[in-house]
């Protein structure tokens, strides 16, 4: 008889004699006999479901244990990221833990009790990987009259996987034996070997922390563990924002935890249980900016919404509506006799901008649509850019704007104005405005383009709209490709800085003034816009959003003042670049057109069908104008080389409004008495 010595030599032997013991990676070899469109039925009709997954949002765990009714419901949670130590894996099973607590706590009824019951009796079940990964999605239904299904595919168990979209694959297997014990055998090992329970009794689920001592394997190994931790590996992960939410409890567990256990040696890590009670003493402490995390949340079918896990009434009071309206009246005529410049424009400007900060909650909406359409999803931006000189107003009216929306001013922190943190609020705060406040150039122009250029939908249903305010920079110009994609007010009106009474008369009022809007102005609002929201058509959003505005803020007063009017995407899309076009009227001025290239230091000149423009460099080697801010529509790139940009003439007269003429003669070609001055 053979002697195996330990388990890991066992292991190490059977390898050695390439024996296949059913784990790891697998090939099941299958044939193609149908498909069809994706439907929620395909959950129908049995009384048992069984889910291996990674994540699961909300109303798919609602539809599950609500609409579904099954009689016994168990999911568990696997996750794509490499776990590397001890501390990894107490993070990781915190956040699934704290998941789980909010996809139950946020239903908006008393449907989260009658969950809570279920997990208590048993008939509902979470389990989380305690040492290793799962990057599987199973699905496994079962009745009682002995019909089985099994599903397997890319999807998790979300709204956002299963919908139209977000392309996934599933394959069924219905009534096939050996899928099923296939399936079942591997769902069997997952769960007996790897996973432990999450428990959610009363005093937990309603605690909004979750403690380090409370995730699974610190409360199932009170004698220690011995951790693994798995090799590196390159995945390819399908939903960033989830990864990324975990690799923050990571970052803010792990070295805590480092401090109390013992290294890795020899690719194992032990945990005594002296070790553990280290553990369980650590305290999981968020700054400030993480533990105030405010989102804003709509159903649209059901008429209602949610702010930070609170109802949000959509039952506005006449007289309160009446009222903030007069506010936000007598805010708009604040500029008048205090601001430098063209007031008028100013306030239409802004205008525009509340319209869209007051639709934005619904921009993620049409934007999803638009995509799955294939429209156009530039007309509705999720970026607002307000760019403009220091005391024109701008962080005053965004925070006015936010007051009368939600009752507070809130802006985030303009070190989080990263791509990955980006990444994270579009999850985090579902569809509340996020507001970055005086943010950079060089900031804007490494992390913010990109993310306005990416015209994909986060995978989520529910995503918010940016709005980032800038100080004007004299050699700032925004790439076409963010001009066309934000919604863009630049203004050259401001309050006289050498007038510091005017400005803190103005700030007093203002403070004022905040401190009685009541926020249902923003409330009626969304009633309205609900209501003429079809489910099927995308809108002229602005229209829509300036219209029901205007409509609503008239009901208080005579007669409404020339910017409070409907506003058409139509009208407003060329006024972005407005700064541009005047910037390259100037380039292009008379005065500047030469004979020749090169005949001056600066100039330009008629060459047939297009216009070639020259300038000096400066001492870096650059050229004083942004060409990246000029349409590309407009530019030869073939015919643009060195110091010179090439211009198709056509389409650059219309686009600065005006013609540029005709070409220049030498002197030895005109008549002598045009050179004289004769007739």
């Amino acid at each position: 008889m053979t002697n195996w010595g330990t388990e890991a030599e066992m292991e190490n032997a059977i390898k050695g004699l390439d024996l296949d013991d059913g784990t790891g990676k697998r090939v099941v070899q299958a044939r193609f006999i149908d498909e069809k469109k994706f439907d929620w039925d395909l959950f129908r009709g049995y009384d048992t479901l069984r889910v291996l997954t990674y994540s699961a949002s909300v109303k798919a765990i609602v539809k599950m244990l609500d609409e579904f009714s099954f009689d016994r419901f168990e999911c568990v949670f696997g996750c794509e990221a490499t776990l590397g130590n001890f501390g990894d894996l107490v993070g990781f099973q915190k956040h699934v833990k704290e998941d789980t607590r909010l996809a139950i706590m946020e239903l908006k009824d008393e449907r989260h009790i009658r969950i809570l019951e279920r997990v208590r009796s048993g008939h509902t079940t979470f389990r989380v990987l305690r040492k290793s990964t799962a990057h599987a999605k199973l699905y496994l239904l079962s009745n009682s009259d002995g019909r089985r299904r099994v599903i397997v595919g890319s999807a998790n168990l979300s709204e956002q996987a299963f919908s139209d979209r977000q392309p996934e694959t599933l394959v069924t297997f219905d009534d096939d034996d050996d899928a099923w014990d296939h399936y079942n055998l591997m769902f069997d090992r997952i769960h007996d070997s790897a996973s432990d329970e999450i428990s959610l009794p009363d005093e937990r689920i309603r605690s909004a922390k979750i403690e380090v001592s409370d995730v699974p394997v610190v409360e199932s190994e009170p004698h220690g563990v011995i951790f693994e931790p798995q090799a590196a590996e390159l995945v390819e992960v399908s939903t960033p924002a989830q990864i990324q939410n975990i690799e923050k409890v990571v970052r803010a567990v792990s070295p805590s935890i480092a401090a109390v256990v013992s290294p890795v040696r020899n690719g194992k890590q032990q945990i005594s249980h002296k070790d553990m009670v280290g553990v369980s003493r650590v305290q999981f402490v968020k700054s400030a900016d993480e533990a105030d995390h405010p989102w804003f949340s709509i159903d649209r079918n059901e008429r209602t919404a949610l702010l930070t896990g609170n109802p949000f009434p959509l039952d506005p009071d006449d007289t309160l509506v009446k009222d903030d309206a007069k506010l936000m009246l007598e805010y708009f005529q604040n500029y008048e006799g205090a601001f430098e410049g063209d007031v008028e424009i100013l306030q239409s400007d802004y205008f525009r901008l509340m319209s869209w900060m007051y639709f934005s909650p619904f921009m993620c909406d049409m934007r999803t649509r638009a995509s799955y359409q294939g429209s156009d999803v530039i007309r509705f931006p999720s970026f607002a850019v307000v760019f403009g000189k220091s005391g024109c107003g701008k962080t005053s009216l965004i925070d006015t704007l936010m007051t009368s929306m939600f009752g507070y001013p809130k802006t985030v922190d303009k070190k989080f104005f990263t791509p990955s943190h980006i990444r994270g609020l579009q999850e985090a705060r579902k569809r509340l405005p996020v507001v970055f406040d005086d943010i950079a150039r060089l900031p804007f122009k490494n992390y913010g383009v990109n993310v306005i250029k990416n015209e994909v939908p986060p995978p989520v249903s529910e995503y918010p709209g940016f709005v980032v305010s800038m100080n004007k920079d004299p050699n700032h110009s925004f790439a076409d490709e963010v001009v066309k994609r934000a919604f863009l007010i630049h203004t050259k009106t401001a309050l006289p800085p050498h007038d510091d009474k005017l400005r803190r008369k103005l700030s007093g009022k203002i403070e004022e003034m905040r401190r009685e809007l009541s926020g249902h102005l923003y409330r009626r609002y969304l009633q309205e816009v609900m209501e003429r929201l079809d489910q099927e058509r995308l809108p002229d959003w602005l229209a829509l959003s300036s219209g029901v505005l205007s409509a609503i803020i008239s009901e208080s007063i005579d007669r409404a003042p020339h910017w409070c009017r409907e506003t058409t995407w139509d009208e407003y899309a060329p006024m972005r670049y407005n700064r541009v076009r005047n910037k390259l009227s100037k380039v292009l001025r008379p005065a500047r057109q030469s004979l020749e290239e090169g005949s001056s230091q600066n100039g330009w000149m008629i060459e047939g069908d297009r216009i070639v423009v020259w300038e000096q460099l400066d001492n870096f080697g650059k050229r004083v104008f942004d060409w990246e801010s000029v349409p590309s529509t407009l530019i030869d790139d073939e015919a643009s080389v060195g110091g010179t940009t090439t211009l198709y003439r056509d389409s650059l007269e219309k686009f600065i409004g005006r013609s540029l003429g005709t070409a220049m003669q030498s002197p030895a070609s005109r008549p002598w008495w045009q050179i004289w001055g004769r007739e």
